[in-house]
């Protein structure tokens, strides 16, 4: 056994008493700055002095070209992922049309490879319900197609 096997997990128990350890140590040290620096008083004046300030107008600009970034990615994403869809989607119909062709073949071999690719075709995640209905039916019709005709017995005539 490795050291990791051997070491002792931790408890809930212990894990709550280091947030509570964390905890008392943050909020001493938020007392000890606080009264260290003396909080800003802000009044009538300073507000309106802030609200014309450059500061405040590149404080907005900032928030809002973030805002900006954020919302451009957001749509970017989407997009990226409407277009990677419909890209898997074509595809699929790219290889449905060509194992149909493959399934209906004469040759040995390529019949078997079409509906083969037709039954991978099925669970593609990509694929929904109704190509799933789609490709299930197809595959049916050309297994129907391909069964071997039964033999007709001729009665000899005597």
């Amino acid at each position: 056994m490795t050291e990791l096997d051997q070491a002792p997990l931790e408890t809930p128990r212990q894990s709550s008493r280091r947030w509570w350890v964390f905890a008392l140590v943050f909020i001493a040290l938020g007392l000890v700055v606080g009264r260290l620096i003396p909080p800003p008083y802000p009044d009538g004046q300073w507000w309106s002095a802030f609200v014309v300030s450059a500061g405040f107008g590149g404080s907005l600009a900032v928030i809002g070209g973030g805002l900006a970034a954020w919302i451009a990615f957001h749509n970017s994403r989407r997009d990226r992922d409407q277009k990677q869809f419909a890209d898997d989607r074509a595809q699929w119909w790219v290889r449905f049309a060509w194992a149909c062709e493959k399934a209906v073949s004469t040759r040995p071999g390529e019949s078997e490879m079409g509906l083969s690719v037709l039954q991978a075709l099925i669970d593609a995640p990509w694929a929904m319900d109704e190509d799933n209905e789609m490709a299930i039916g197809v595959a049916n019709v050309i297994l129907v197609a391909m069964a071997p005709a039964p033999v007709k017995k001729r009665r000899r005539e005597v």
